[in-house]
């Protein structure tokens, strides 16, 4: 018998010599786990048949929260840690744990509920079991995400019309419905998900999404706002930040929003989506400057993209306020006089605005130039030569 085999032989039999002092094994393995034991508590619980709920349920939580290292969660290594090391760090740090344990969760489960059909622990088990699969590995696990998440969904159910729930199962039916677009039920489901921890700052963020894409932007706001208080993750931070700008913009509270859109854009500096809400929010505004530098960061981060030309082109024409794209258009040409591609890329559509607002020939000229911009960079059979002759034709 090895050295760990006869360890927890012996720390087994001293507590069942113990008598009337004596705790049960369940007790012995909350205090290995409370200890970081882990790996001398799954050796422990290994010890006993599959055919034991309680002791295939315990290994199971074992198995999904503190496994060292994790193959498809279908094998686990653990690792007993020492004092001030931390089990998420060492995950990082060593490539390979010990020899991994094969314990393939969702048969054992599946055969103890053969057992135990009226035992619905079993059942959230193997909803969380699918759940944390479908997070973790999506359709790279054996089966499409989508199987895993219909089981997960179908297992979470059955053991909530017992009572067997807690936050995260009712978050995870109101996910399962927002997928499916049933904004309603899954509002509900968030809604009871809060009830019991109102501080998820994940169900916050994913009810106040709900409440955006549902059309109801005034509900979502209150969450939205929670959601950016709970997050301490920068970027989870930031997004939930632009989610509550979102909100307030459909509400029609467009200074609320612009605060909101700075937040997000100081946490998440020179993300897109950011920078074009702050964008949107500073022209509803008339904030000109913030307009200004807020375009010409836009397009001097991506001067090859033709897409954002033209949104920022109908985000200026709807609010009339052109002139301010025209100062945008004039710096970017100035810091990127060195740059033929994208010197005819910002020409061309500068030249699109122009010809919308009634300017034609400043437009024809300038298309002209992106056009002779082009020819320094590409070959006359490039496709963006024929886009030009096509604009030119309706001058």
């Amino acid at each position: 018998m090895g050295y760990r085999k006869l360890y927890i032989a012996l720390i087994t039999s001293c507590f069942i010599l113990a008598g009337q002092k004596s705790v049960n094994a369940q007790e012995l393995v909350d205090s290995l786990i409370e200890k970081r034991q882990y790996l001398s508590a799954f050796e422990y619980l290994s010890q006993q048949p599959d055919t034991v709920v309680d002791a295939v349920l315990t290994k199971t939580e074992l198995a999904m929260n503190y496994y060292w290292h994790s193959y498809k969660h279908r094998k686990f290594s653990f690792i007993d840690l020492r004092k001030g090391e931390s089990i998420e760090q060492l995950r990082v740090q060593e490539p390979y744990g010990d020899t991994p344990f094969s314990f393939v969760i969702d048969s054992v489960l599946l055969d103890l509920e053969q057992l135990y059909p009226d035992d619905f622990r079993i059942k959230k088990a193997l909803g969380d079991y699918y759940n944390q699969v479908y997070y973790d590995f999506g359709d790279s696990w054996g089966e499409r995400s989508e199987v895993l998440l219909n089981k997960s969904n179908d297992y979470y159910l059955q053991a909530y019309e017992q009572g067997l729930f807690d936050d995260k199962t009712l978050y995870a039916l109101g996910y399962y419905q927002s997928l499916h677009q049933n904004y309603f039920e899954a509002q509900n489901w968030f809604l009871k998900s809060l009830q019991a921890n109102a501080n998820n700052a994940l169900t916050n963020y994913s009810l106040a999404v709900t409440y955006l894409f549902d059309g109801l932007p005034r509900k979502g706001i209150p969450y939205g706002e929670k959601a950016y208080e709970l997050y301490v993750d920068s970027l989870k931070k930031s997004d939930a930040a632009r989610i509550a700008g979102i909100l307030y913009l459909k509400n029609i509270q467009n200074q609320e929003a612009y605060e909101y859109f700075i937040k997000a854009d100081e946490l998440h500096s020179n993300y897109r989506p950011n920078q074009l809400y702050l964008l949107k929010a500073a022209v509803l505004l008339n904030k000109d400057s913030v307009a200004i530098e807020t375009g010409c960061a836009i397009l001097n981060d991506s001067p090859y993209s033709p897409d954002l030309p033209n949104e920022l082109n109908g985000l200026f024409l709807d609010e009339k306020k052109t002139e301010w794209l025209h100062t945008v258009y004039d710096r970017v040409l100035e810091s990127q006089n060195q740059n033929n591609e994208a010197l005819g890329n910002i020409r061309f559509h500068y030249g699109k605005l122009l010809f919308k607002e009634g300017k034609k020939r400043k437009a024809k000229r300038m298309i002209k130039q992106s056009k002779k911009d082009f020819s320094l960079v590409f070959d006359e059979s490039h496709q963006v030569f024929e886009a030009i002759e096509q604009t030119l034709k309706y001058f």
